[in-house]
């Protein structure tokens, strides 16, 4: 398996937010591409898919929230040039497409994202208390 999955999967299921960790497609060529998605179950039936595809000239990303539907997305599809920190985009979960703090550093953002995972559902826990 590649080195930064790897990496990715330590980080994955070192996280204490993260309860399990499934890897649902892995596919890799001898020419250096690759493409994978994982899900990790959360806490509450919330779930957080990590989708890459790697190639030597490039990488895309899409981390999503979901629980019956998507809540929150980050992903470095050039859905949004206007954006200052353009490709790299947040959907919030009202809908909104705003700048995101993700660079494409795979382990850096995964775990800026798991850190603003885990502060929204500490928002949603306060909201019910």
């Amino acid at each position: 398996m590649n080195a930064q999955v790897d990496a990715l999967l330590r980080l994955l299921r070192g996280y204490p937010l993260v309860q399990s960790v499934r890897i649902v497609n892995y596919d890799e060529t001898p020419q250096g591409k690759l493409e994978i998605k994982i899900r990790c179950h959360l806490a509450q039936n919330y779930q957080l898919q990590v989708w890459l595809h790697l190639e030597p000239q490039s990488f895309d990303y899409a981390y999503q929230l979901f629980s019956t539907q998507p809540i929150l997305r980050w992903d470095n599809a050039p859905h949004y040039p206007q954006l200052v920190t353009a490709p790299h985009h947040f959907h919030d979960d009202m809908r909104n497409v705003v700048a995101s703090p993700l660079t494409g550093d795979l382990l850096a953002d995964t775990s800026i994202v798991l850190v603003q995972v885990e502060n929204w559902l500490e928002s949603r826990r306060t909201k019910r208390d």
